[in-house]
């Protein structure tokens, strides 16, 4: 594994639980977030670093939303993807998909 074990995992902890809160308005941070939350009992260095990636994300892109055009045409597009056993961790499947409404993303889901 990279990295050398936390003394302390409490800070990483509280970080990871405060990130697992904010997927419920933030979608397209819950795939990174879910794999993170598997370390809390064995956090490393480089998870902590994996951490504070998503939280300069989440700064980063505190002001987007979406926007629709008053004269844009609604048309609901949907896109699917599936990877078999593509996890190197676990060799679980993963399927995901999304629907964009005109260009806007309006809903994202991953599953193991």
């Amino acid at each position: 594994m990279n990295g050398t074990v936390l003394d302390n995992p409490t800070i990483y902890r509280q970080l990871v639980g405060g990130l697992v809160y904010l997927t419920v308005t933030r979608p397209d941070i819950a795939y990174p977030v879910h794999v993170l939350s598997q370390f809390l009992l064995a956090s490393r260095t480089i998870h902590c670093a994996a951490v504070l990636r998503i939280l300069c994300y989440m700064k980063d892109t505190l002001f987007h939303a979406l926007h629709f055009s008053a004269h844009s045409s609604l048309f609901l597009q949907a896109y699917s993807d599936v990877d078999c056993t593509g996890d190197p961790t676990d060799r679980r499947s993963t399927t995901d998909y999304c629907l964009f409404l005109s260009d806007s993303l309006i809903f994202w889901r991953a599953k193991k």
